[in-house]
């Protein structure tokens, strides 16, 4: 399977990964999770907490992003073997923004998505 694929497999994870680390902070620091009604005690988030809250709802934009990104470019006709190295990349960079996220360092985590909005673009137009 090309490595642009196997991006797109990390990146379906990525999501999931932010939730896991949301409720862990739940738990930790408001006593539980409300199955019942998330939306609602994601509302009681501050810091830290709401910070993961916002990187999971970001990573599954991106997600769709990149998706819609390599179907671009597999429709017209690019050879994904070529799509290794922007795939990567994007990945770094979805890797490196909730942890931009989380740590509050709004001008770097706005860099690192305007780079990875860059590289989908020239993943999805000009690569391969």
């Amino acid at each position: 399977m090309p490595l642009v694929l196997w991006s797109l497999v990390l990146l379906l994870l990525l999501p999931y990964v932010l939730a896991g680390l949301g409720g862990y902070y739940k738990m930790r620091h408001l006593g539980g999770l409300d199955v019942h009604h998330p939306r609602l005690q994601d509302a009681g988030l501050a810091g830290m907490g709401n910070r993961i809250r916002a990187s999971q709802s970001n990573a599954w934009e991106a997600l769709a992003f990149f998706g819609a990104c390599v179907l671009v470019a597999h429709l017209r006709g690019a050879d994904l073997d070529a799509l290794d190295l922007p795939a990567l990349l994007f990945v770094a960079t979805r890797l490196a923004h909730p942890l931009l996220y989380v740590g509050n360092l709004p001008p770097l985590r706005t860099a690192v998505v305007l780079l990875g909005v860059g590289l989908g673009l020239y993943l999805a137009i000009w690569a391969g």
